[in-house]
């Protein structure tokens, strides 16, 4: 075969004739699949993880919340790590570093490793994210790109919707680790598939710093902020090490912004908040994390504490929340197609979580699924109309040079918002339930006794409580603590919708 030159004589790479988009898409869509379930099926198993590793409540909502955080902070610096690396090379060590968690997560000696390893976790998923779509956007084109990009978004949201499921499942076969065992073993998979799919990395010439100093600060900003969130529950919302770490997170995140506006290559372009309709769109997600993210990490452990259900059944019955996820976006593309504005569409989605947190609190010590089917459908309903038309809306809001920035600036606020969110409601779940066991329980028994007894019922671990406690008192105690978090829920998606409808009015020159 006669060797391909270029004008001025030098070899030109033939194509490479190898190469296999679908198995890279396959690759890609394995991936978004395993992934969103470390944000939903991580809380299936926390009373299993109680059980084995310990019932204290701040390491166990580390077990999420260190999944959330660094997912969170990496996202904004994954892509730019990924020019310089490629990429699916970038991919490849996303997929990698995200097994080598998974399988340290399953061999977990104590609750310390294991935070450490979902932490890795997040790592990679930031990365398997950020470089995935990426990939399809760099090697599919026209209407072959919107297919691919159709099944990207709908394969994450199957996998947010049904990771309690899937855990579930898992958990009820092999244990707790079995759910990281799953995991581990897909992902590896999708390593497999972008490893063989043939597909070359290109990397433009001159590529534009990575804004370390940015990324630094975000980083620990935010990890300091959910650390005294997390650790409010433990040290009390007042005491002088939770106020230290909030006080030093937000201020360092103030440091940030102030670097931003003077970097030349920012991670984030904060003039982009200067637009009422992007600040709007931007608050939808944040409503989901309220409205929907948090009870779907924490709701499975109110199955299993209060109406003392096997893991299996939990996973079936949050089935009812997580299957409209995947049916909504259906309806909200064709309501937009058949002329309803999205202002409309995304008010009605943050509506509806306040409709369905407050309509939950009907649920009580006596099990009965038909009694919360409804809620829970408008929950899962209320973020399924929302999780796809806000990024398509955010992006179109802003010139196409800004694109990219706006993308990444939708997944690190809803990334960033649901390790908050989560971070927030579960350490105010256990304070609210530890002060109703020690309301409830006779002082009798002992300060000691009752203070074990609460820390086991906020962990989900009625096995390990003391056999003079009354176990049918602790659920009472957790149900009337859930109670409280769903009315809080409600208010605050309240304000998210007013909030949502005023924002995301049309300009003045749109009107005319």
């Amino acid at each position: 075969m006669a060797e391909v030159r270029g004008v001025v004589g030098a070899p030109v790479a033939p194509r490479v004739a190898t190469e296999r988009p679908r198995l890279l898409l396959a690759a890609v869509l394995v991936a978004v699949l395993v992934v969103p379930t470390g944000v939903s099926g991580t809380g299936v198993a926390l009373p299993r993880i109680a059980e084995d590793l310990g019932n204290a409540p701040a390491p166990l909502q580390w077990v999420v919340n260190g999944f959330n955080l660094t997912f969170a902070v990496f996202s904004l610096v994954a892509g730019s790590i990924a020019d310089h690396l490629g990429l699916r090379r970038g991919f490849l060590a996303g997929t990698a570093l995200f097994f080598g968690a998974a399988v340290l997560s399953a061999v977990a000696p104590t609750i310390i490793v294991l935070d450490a390893a979902r932490a890795l976790a997040g790592f990679g998923a930031a990365t398997i994210f950020a470089c995935g779509g990426a990939l399809l956007s760099s090697k599919f084109e026209g209407s072959a790109r919107t297919r691919a990009f159709a099944l990207f978004g709908t394969t994450a949201g199957v996998g947010l919707g049904f990771g309690p499921s899937i855990s579930a499942a898992a958990i009820g076969l092999v244990g707790w680790p079995g759910m990281f065992m799953v995991n581990g073993a897909l992902i590896l998979v999708a390593f497999a598939l972008a490893a063989a799919c043939g597909v070359r990395d290109s990397r433009p010439e001159r590529r534009p710093p990575i804004d370390y100093r940015g990324a630094m600060l975000f980083a620990s900003g935010l990890a300091l902020l959910i650390a005294g969130v997390v650790q409010a529950g433990t040290w009390g919302w007042t005491a002088p090490g939770t106020l230290a770490l909030a006080v030093l997170g937000v201020g360092i995140l103030g440091v940030f912004t102030m670097a931003q506006r003077r970097t030349a290559n920012p991670l984030l372009d904060l003039t982009l908040l200067h637009d009422p309709m992007l600040v709007g769109l931007l608050l939808v997600p944040v409503a989901g994390a309220v409205g929907f993210v948090a009870l779907l990490t924490y709701f499975p452990t109110f199955l299993t504490v209060v109406w003392t259900m096997p893991t299996t059944t939990v996973g079936l019955v949050m089935l009812i929340m997580t299957v409209p996820v995947i049916i909504a976006p259906i309806l909200a593309g064709r309501l937009a197609n058949q002329g309803v504005s999205a202002r409309v569409i995304l008010t009605v989605s943050v509506a509806l979580y306040a409709l369905g947190a407050a309509w939950l609190t009907i649920a009580d010590v006596q099990r009965s699924v038909a009694l919360i089917a409804g809620p829970l459908i408008l929950l899962g309903a209320g973020f399924g109309l929302g999780v796809g038309l806000v990024d398509g809306q955010a992006i179109g809001s802003v010139p196409p040079e800004k694109a990219g920035m706006v993308s990444g600036l939708v997944s690190t606020v809803r990334l960033g918002s649901e390790a908050v969110v989560v971070a927030a409601y579960g350490s105010v779940l256990a304070t609210l339930v530890s002060g109703e066991v020690h309301r409830l329980l006779p002082p009798s028994l002992g300060t000691a006794l009752i203070d074990k007894a609460a820390s086991a019922t906020a962990a989900g671990d009625l096995a390990s409580v003391a056999s003079g406690v009354d176990t049918a008192v602790l659920t009472r105690a957790y149900n009337a603590a859930v109670h409280a978090t769903l009315w809080a829920l409600a208010a605050i998606s309240l304000v998210f919708v007013v909030l949502v409808a005023v924002l995301l009015r049309p300009k003045a020159e749109e009107v005319s």
